[in-house]
């Protein structure tokens, strides 16, 4: 029986951080040859190719950086004889890549990141086990059309909702809400549920000046003012409790949406939706009543990848809270 060929795009990131010996520090990256060489059994079960996007840490990804790789998975899983893809990535902001990916990609090929807690240097490194893992699931006809999927220390998380949740484990990565959708090991692949509510919207190019603030007790409108003055392209906030802010910042809030800055609120907590319980000025209620989009179960984190992503398919706020309204569960 013919392998499937799976596509491994490498980016950078602890999965392939080794040590320079010229600075005697952990700065010097692993190719992606080098990275897929540390797991021999992969042509065992997929025929591989191979393609070196970026090397960085994933923390000096920049914007047009990651949307570029939208433009090379696209064309590797346009190619009609792979079956499927796999990012190695920096654990740091995996999750916001995997959403950016997952909403402008649009394939029905599986697409696998995965990275490590280890660095390539170490003797009971992580990154070969989850690069096999990947491959595993890349390489499944289950896997088909669940989207863009996250796999790190055998569990698999859809891109909406995956998170980091460890700096140092080697489990890294939760679900805000709905949990792991799937596991994998040697002898398989299992998967539990299919991620819902997925948007596709195919752009050119991402609004990259869309700025995400944290209300906490007693913040300022310091940084809010400042984006009012700039007149970004939008504004994401993680309120206190079900979606609320005080005083200072539902006045700046107010005015970035009557100069026409898109406003979205979320809720910093790790779980559960922001939502309409509350009526005084600041709170979730008071703001959508003035044109706010509420952010549903997204976290503040990937309410700012679909905002940015959003903005380059429309402007229209009606449009934009419809959008919210199917990616994020709103109510």
């Amino acid at each position: 029986m013919k392998k499937p060929t799976i596509c491994i795009v490498g980016t950078g990131g602890t999965i392939s951080t080794k040590y320079d010996s010229k600075t005697g520090r952990l700065d010097s990256s692993a190719t992606i040859e080098e990275l897929v060489a540390t797991t021999p059994e992969l042509s065992e079960i997929v025929t591989i190719q191979l393609v070196e996007h970026s090397n960085v840490p994933s923390d000096q990804l920049d914007t047009n950086t990651v949307f570029e790789l939208r433009n090379t998975l696209r064309g590797v899983l346009a190619e009609e004889d792979v079956d499927g893809a796999i990012v190695t990535h920096g654990t740091a902001t995996l999750e916001e890549t995997a959403y950016m990916m997952d909403l402008t990609v649009g394939s029905e090929k599986p697409i696998v990141l995965t990275g490590a807690q280890r660095n390539f240097v170490e003797k009971d490194v992580d990154g070969p086990r989850n690069i096999y893992y990947s491959a595993k699931i890349a390489s499944s006809s289950d896997a088909w059309n669940r989207g863009v999927l996250v796999s790190m220390g055998g569990e698999i998380h859809a891109a909406r909702d995956a998170i980091k949740v460890h700096t140092h484990h080697l489990n890294a990565f939760g679900s805000r809400d709905g949990g792991a959708i799937g596991m994998v090991n040697r002898y398989g692949v299992t998967f539990f549920s299919n991620p819902e509510r997925r948007v596709f919207l195919d752009v050119d190019c991402v609004a990259e000046n869309v700025q995400l603030l944290v209300m906490t007790q007693g913040s300022n409108d310091l940084l809010l003012r400042a984006c009012n003055n700039e007149k970004v392209d939008g504004i994401v906030i993680e309120g206190v409790g079900a979606g609320n802010v005080n005083r200072p910042f539902f006045d700046a809030l107010c005015e970035s949406l009557e100069i026409g800055i898109p406003v979205v609120v979320g809720t910093r907590i790790l779980s559960g939706a922001a939502h309409l319980n509350k009526g005084h000025p600041g709170s979730l209620r008071s703001l959508v009543e003035r044109g706010a989009i509420p952010a549903g179960y997204l976290s503040g984190t990937k309410a700012r990848i679909l905002l940015m992503v959003a903005l380059k398919h429309t402007t229209d706020l009606n449009q934009l809270r419809g959008i919210f309204k199917r990616a994020a569960g709103v109510y």
